[in-house]
């Protein structure tokens, strides 16, 4: 599988949505106080040690229905990502295991993320370059496939502007960032023409507001979370840039940055106008401890998304 867990942030690109701004964005949805188990979780200084992400997707394409269904958990330590496990089935085949290791520098700062499959063949790595203690380049090699999934792109900085080029191709994409650091714009050119632009706005309490994205797609999101802590944004804030960094050109940022980087949990979208409610479970500390997320968009495409978060001393 492509990009094992640097990635998946690129799951909730098929989900960019919610509802309104400001106040209402402090709006608790669905849940319960049920404790989610036995692991100690009750008490309120404890941090997420495992975090369990698992996807179904069915969707139709001229007519031939195709179900792609992954698990993935994420081991964590200090607040950051050291390793992970991706299973992944196709139509009802058997599920393929790869096993994730993250290497950072002596700045903490990932420098590889390799994945290794169950008969200990390297399937995909992703190299990482720093200049002056910012990303430079990003390389990713496919190991088990043609070149086509492979790419080299490189990092350029302008002001509150970052202009990643892809070699041999014609594509470039540029970030713009607010004060904050957060990325508020990401356009992308087809030689000087603009393809695709994405903008996004945010609440005062840190919480993504809205997507709006033109060009060759076309969609308007609005976003709703509880008051809670989003235990997921300490964990992979560590990683985000370089995230948004090695995607596609025309993944949409917004879901990822609802789903791992608002300060509250993401719990409501409203995608081009419709609704869709989460249902979240929380511990009587107020954590999260589960999350399901379903989108059913019509006979030819559904998607679900299961959470389960899990925390130790």
């Amino acid at each position: 599988m492509k990009k094992l867990g640097l990635f998946l942030l690129t799951l909730a690109l098929f989900t960019a949505c919610e509802n309104e701004p400001l106040d209402s964005d402090l709006t608790e949805q669905g849940g319960s106080d049920d404790d989610g188990g036995d692991d100690g979780s009750e008490s309120a200084d404890l941090t997420l040690s495992v975090y369990e992400l698992d996807t179904q997707l069915n969707v139709s394409i001229f007519g031939n229905p195709i179900e792609a269904i992954t698990n993935t958990t994420f081991n964590i330590s200090n607040n950051k990502i050291i390793s992970g496990t991706n299973d992944f089935s196709a139509n009802g085949s058997p599920f393929e295991t790869e096993n994730q290791t993250i290497t950072r520098n002596g700045s903490g700062q990932i420098t590889n993320d390799v994945s290794v499959n169950t008969d200990g063949v390297t399937t995909n790595e992703t190299l990482v370059t720093y200049t002056n203690g910012m990303i430079s380049q990003i390389s990713y090699d496919f190991y088990i496939d043609e070149d086509d999934e492979d790419y080299i792109y490189n990092i350029a900085y302008n002001g509150n502007t970052i202009i990643r080029t892809e070699e041999g191709s014609s594509i470039s994409t540029v970030f713009t960032l607010d004060g904050f650091e957060r990325i508020i714009k990401k356009e992308s050119f087809d030689g000087i023409f603009s393809i695709q632009t994405e903008t996004v706005t945010y609440t005062s309490v840190g919480n993504i507001n809205s997507s709006t994205t033109i060009g060759e797609v076309e969609s308007n999101t609005t976003y709703l979370f509880d008051d809670k802590t989003n235990p997921l944004k300490v964990v992979f804030e560590d990683s985000d840039l370089l995230n948004f960094l090695s995607d596609d050109y025309s993944d949409e940022i917004g879901g990822q940055i609802a789903q791992f980087l608002s300060t509250n949990n993401w719990n409501s979208a409203t995608f081009n106008g419709e609704a869709f409610n989460f249902d979240l479970e929380y511990n009587t500390a107020g954590r999260i401890m589960s999350r399901d997320i379903a989108y059913d968009l019509g006979s030819e495409l559904t998607f679900d998304i299961d959470e389960r978060f899990n925390y130790v001393n």
